[in-house]
């Protein structure tokens, strides 16, 4: 092989594994983010869930007798949660409900998280991190940052237990 025939073959195999490395992850949180803000398809499909009578569920949660839906979301994901539905929060004919948007004016502490969110709304919480965030109807493009993690899902409402109605909640998820 030629001098120049071998440092072509060299400089073809770094460009090639150039390309094959890995992203930083800052760079696929920003493509991530981008798309997201554009509504545009996720790189994971869509995860249907519904939130009954007010009970909290799980995206991502997995051990070594329960898989439940989702994948476990990693650094630097972007996810984003679109809510519909009404949930009544007390077991009187006339008792108000609620969207996942939650009360319009008042704020409670979430029970998970500690976050001052909108009352009876949807909001998330990144089990491994302890963070959470109000995601009402549409959560927006939420960067989760940390370790390996599931994200739990429920209504800022400390009394559920008189609860009814639903919500129907698409989880998306860009990881690029």
């Amino acid at each position: 092989m030629t001098g120049i025939r071998s440092t072509a073959l060299i400089a073809a195999g770094a460009a090639t594994l150039a390309l094959c490395l890995a992203a930083p992850a800052q760079a696929g949180t920003e493509l991530s983010q981008r798309l997201c803000r554009n509504n545009q398809i996720g790189s994971i499909r869509d995860t249907a869930l519904t939130i009954v009578n007010g009970q909290p569920v799980s995206f991502g949660y997995q051990d070594r007798t329960v898989i439940g839906p989702g994948i476990p979301l990693q650094d630097g994901d972007v996810v984003r949660i679109l809510a519909s539905g009404s949930i009544k929060i007390d077991s009187w004919p006339w008792g108000p409900s609620f969207s996942p948007a939650g009360h319009p004016t008042e704020r409670t502490r979430t029970f998970w998280g500690g976050i001052s969110a909108p009352a009876y709304g949807l909001y998330g919480f990144f089990n491994s991190t302890g963070a959470a965030f109000p995601a009402g109807t549409d959560s927006g493009c939420v960067v989760y940052r940390g370790p390996q993690t599931w994200l739990w899902l429920a209504q800022n409402d400390d009394r559920t237990v008189d609860n009814s109605g639903r919500w129907d909640l698409t989880v998306r998820i860009w990881n690029f």
